[in-house]
């Protein structure tokens, strides 16, 4: 699910929550989108097929800003 999807989701109220974990291999940082329905998204780059890797923390959470997240949390 790329960023412009996610809006959606959390426009239409069906975002449950953002869950912000390291990514596998410890050089940065993932979203993953958890639905009301039970399904979950990894935010995906918009070149690549993978998921999206953000450097730092703070990035994640300027994303999940500009996506208009209520509720965030940290898994380490």
């Amino acid at each position: 699910m790329q960023e412009r999807e996610a809006k959606h989701l959390q426009k239409s109220n069906e975002l449950e929550k953002i869950v912000i974990q390291p990514s596998g291999d410890n050089k940065g940082w993932t979203l993953k989108l958890i639905a009301k329905d039970g399904d979950a998204h990894m935010l995906r780059s918009k070149r690549g097929k993978g998921p999206r890797v953000f450097k730092t923390s703070d990035a994640c959470l300027n994303c999940c800003a500009h996506i208009g997240a209520s509720f965030i949390s940290v898994e380490l």
